[in-house]
């Protein structure tokens, strides 16, 4: 579409503006001059931030190599989803570090592992280690400069942070990640139910006022997410956990196409509490019908919705309609 009218510049360019909370990193400090800085000279002087940078730049190079050794793999088995997780999170960390140190020592990245009859498993820990090491020297080098009180050098290290996203980070397997099918909300917990009160309303706000992409604030999203996480792993017996794996497998859905992740959230939900009076069913099989296009699974879920969530009765005629369309009967 080719824009020409005044008017459409105009509503685009307010289109624009209300969706600065779109899935973008933050922007990257600059400096006191009007040129973009992507480099910082190390003081040679001052041993302790030659240590912390060589610990950075060790630990981005081994990180980075870790993860394209890791998604080769999942190209060679054919794994497309696990292949498409390795690059979202290869993504993140180019996107985390918009900077490099100079007049350091060449970093060779580790060897690479030979991707004949390779461990998936070792693979993926060599990974988290990775991931976890360079997290780590990230935050060593902000306690230096914060010590120092050096707030211009603070700022570019404080900035891996802010633009380092956590939603694309994984465990690569299911069962690592997410917690099994046999949790149950059985107590009324009060730290549990203000946790979800206030994970509630962060994924409300996050919506904005048009409930549209336009003026979505993907930051209280992203914080409504790992806060019901949280309740779950605080207070797996509260009777929330049920609601926030919905909420969870919604947010995975609607804001960060993270499909696979969001059928298995939905899955726990009404594993956990098979009564629950969120549409998890009819949602998962909307995954599985519209996006990861297995219409067997997708059928599955559309008949537990029309046997479970009577509540919906629109959702109940849409399962019926695709699933006569998906199976010919």
């Amino acid at each position: 579409m080719k824009i020409t009218s005044p008017l459409a510049w105009t509503i685009l360019a307010v289109a624009c503006f209300l969706a600065a909370g779109c899935d973008t990193p933050p922007a990257a400090p600059k400096a006191n001059t009007p040129d973009h800085v992507n480099a910082l000279t190390v003081r040679p002087n001052d041993d302790e931030e030659v240590r912390g940078a060589m610990a950075l730049e060790t630990a981005r190079v081994a990180y980075q190599n870790r993860l394209e050794v890791l998604r080769s793999y999942y190209e060679r088995v054919g794994d497309a989803d696990k292949y498409q997780a390795a690059g979202r999170e290869l993504k993140t960390l180019r996107q985390a570090q918009v900077f490099r140190y100079q007049d350091l020592p060449e970093i060779l990245p580790p060897e690479r592992e030979s991707l004949e009859n390779a461990d998936e498993r070792l693979l993926v820990e060599y990974v988290i280690q990775a991931r976890n090491a360079y997290l780590a020297a990230v935050d060593r080098l902000l306690t230096t400069y914060d010590k120092e009180g050096n707030t211009y050098r603070l700022e570019f290290v404080r900035s891996i942070k802010k633009r380092f996203d956590p939603i694309r980070t994984y465990l690569y397997f299911p069962t690592a990640e997410i917690p099994g099918s046999n949790l149950r909300p059985t107590e009324v917990i009060r730290e549990a139910d203000e946790m979800y009160a206030r994970a509630l309303k962060l994924f409300w706000d996050g919506k904005g006022l048009l409930h549209t992409f336009v003026t979505t604030d993907y930051q209280k999203e992203r914080q409504a997410l790992l806060l019901f996480m949280d309740l779950i792993q605080k207070y797996p017996t509260s009777n929330k956990i049920a609601l926030s794996a919905y909420y969870i497998g919604d947010i995975y859905k609607e804001y960060f196409n993270e499909d696979t992740r969001a059928v298995t959230w939905y899955e726990r939900a009404w594993q956990w509490d098979p009564r629950i009076t969120e549409p998890a069913r009819f949602q998962a099989g909307t995954v599985y019908d519209l996006r990861l296009h297995n219409p067997e699974k997708a059928v599955e879920c559309y008949n537990g919705a029309i046997k479970y969530e009577q509540f919906n009765q629109s959702n109940v005629s849409y399962a019926r309609r695709r699933i006569k369309e998906l199976t010919g009967q």
